[in-house]
């Protein structure tokens, strides 16, 4: 079987697509859209949504952040047919009322028209054309264990694009780093990005709970749906057992049982030139072919910017701000103390996300002086 063939101009900004190419996916948040499908999905189940607020919502993806006036949406949504504005305004109430929580993503321009504001990810396929053309309308996506997202990822598409392209290159990829910067967050979020390229699935595998190393081949074999015929399962049989299949693994949090983990990927990996391993770890698994990836903090402003610098341009204060506003979405402070609050966590997304979910209980100022005792602080986020 030929190793699957990874084309990473095909993952793509969509500033950076053509406007002749229709993307396959398009991610933002917790939404998926399937241009091809004329769908949306919020975490991975289908939402009703009208032809015309579809095409609305198209629209303004497509138009790239900038602002449409409300005669361009007319216009591109009804074609050559004259219609109200009132008929526009229901069509953004509409898809304003599925987006829920997240409505601000339209947002109304006074006096111009309306913008899309969300962060969007977009995997283009050269082929989409001709594969819509043959799908039919209950066709889904490879079949997967992973989750949907629960919320946006942020300030990382840069490392996304660098990881994209290490695996098509390699054929085992470690995100490495310390414990709380974001390694499964991205792991999961390269791991969506690829599925429409393994026929037989991204598999996530999640180690944390174990802590018996002879679990982790009975794990993949139990994830993927096998049966062994007895009870002795090794990586090799699993491997065997996996040998004609075009999938992808995740090996999640793997640094306290690196050795086993080292020993499921190289199996699989001899056994199966079309497969691929992303693994996540503290420290590297010293596996054969080995591609280690250090996941880097998020970016913070240095101690003493200038009073003009924008801190809204370091995805540390970008992460601080949206998972406030999930809590509170009216949070609103000043820039330099979130600032300030993302320099003394340093980075790490976890310590952001978690300072995030008390600004209600302290507020930005008290929670930036409390910050000394960032252990007894930072106890109030998710009880998972």
């Amino acid at each position: 079987m030929a190793v699957l063939d990874f084309d990473r101009s095909r993952v793509t900004h969509l500033s950076k697509a053509s406007p002749s190419e229709t993307p396959a996916i398009i991610e933002f948040g917790r939404f998926v859209v399937l241009p091809h499908r004329r769908e949306l999905l919020a975490n991975g189940l289908p939402i009703k949504l009208g032809g015309r607020a579809f095409d609305v919502l198209m629209a303004l993806i497509e138009a790239r952040g900038t602002v449409l006036s409300k005669d361009a949406l007319m216009a591109r949504v009804w074609h050559n047919r004259v219609v109200e504005e009132k008929n526009l305004h229901a069509q953004i109430s509409a898809l304003r009322s599925v987006l829920g929580a997240e409505r601000e993503l339209i947002r109304t321009v006074p006096g111009r028209g309306y913008q899309f504001t969300g962060e969007i990810r977009v995997l283009a396929d050269e082929h989409a054309g001709a594969d819509a053309a043959t799908t039919e309308p209950g066709s889904a996506l490879p079949p997967t264990n992973l989750p949907a997202p629960v919320s946006e990822l942020i300030g990382r598409d840069a490392e996304l694009e660098e990881i994209l392209g290490l695996i098509a290159a390699r054929r085992l990829v470690t995100l490495t780093g310390a414990g709380g910067i974001g390694k499964t967050s991205l792991g999961l979020a390269v791991a969506r990005h690829l599925l429409p390229k393994f026929a037989d699935g991204v598999w996530v595998i999640e180690l944390a709970p174990l802590t018996d190393p002879d679990l982790v081949p009975a794990t993949v074999a139990t994830a993927l749906g096998l049966d062994p015929a007895d009870d002795v399962v090794s990586p090799e049989r699993v491997a065997n057992a996996l040998a004609s299949k075009q999938l992808l693994l995740l090996l999640d949090n793997c640094e306290h049982l690196v050795g086993a983990a080292a020993s499921m990927a190289e199996a699989l990996l001899r056994a199966n030139p079309a497969a691929r391993v992303l693994a996540t770890s503290r420290e590297p698994l010293r596996a054969e072919g080995e591609c280690l990836y250090r996941v880097p903090s998020l970016a913070v402003p240095t101690e003493g910017s200038q009073d003009a610098e924008d801190p809204l341009q370091y995805s540390a204060v970008r992460l601080f701000i949206a998972r406030a506003r999930a809590v509170e979405p009216h949070f609103s402070a000043d820039g330099r103390v979130v600032a300030a609050i993302c320099r003394h966590l340093d980075g790490i997304a976890l310590a952001i996300e978690l300072a995030a979910a008390r600004t209600t209980a302290f507020g930005v100022e008290e929670l930036a002086a409390r910050l000394n005792d960032r252990f007894q602080l930072l106890t109030g986020g998710r009880r998972t």
